[in-house]
């Protein structure tokens, strides 16, 4: 009986010891798993990164060229419209001093 009691418990531990040594190396397989989803994930979050930076400068780029073509209109009719008031005012000035008889 001793024996049989022997041979149970040796048994159970035994299968305790590879039940444990299966269930660790199943463990470190998931864990070498996971580094490389891990080193994958960043590579891709780099990837997309790069590629927001990327389209982020070309937005930059097309809005500071449409910004500088808007002040280029918009200064060339800036200096249109001050050349017409100047004309407007040099006009009403010759024609106001004209009127004028300094004689009197």
């Amino acid at each position: 009986m001793i024996t049989f009691v022997l041979g149970v418990s040796a048994t159970i531990v035994v299968g305790m010891l590879v039940w444990f040594t299966i269930d660790t190396i199943k463990s470190l397989k998931r864990i070498k798993q996971l580094e490389k989803e891990k080193e994958n994930l960043w590579l891709e979050i780099q990837h997309r990164c790069d590629s927001i930076e990327r389209m982020l400068d070309e937005i930059h780029r097309g809005v500071s060229q449409r910004i500088d073509e808007n002040y280029s209109y918009t200064d060339s009719r800036l200096d249109k419209l001050v050349n017409t008031i100047e004309r407007d005012y040099v006009s009403k000035k010759n024609k106001l001093d004209n009127s004028i008889d300094y004689n009197n």
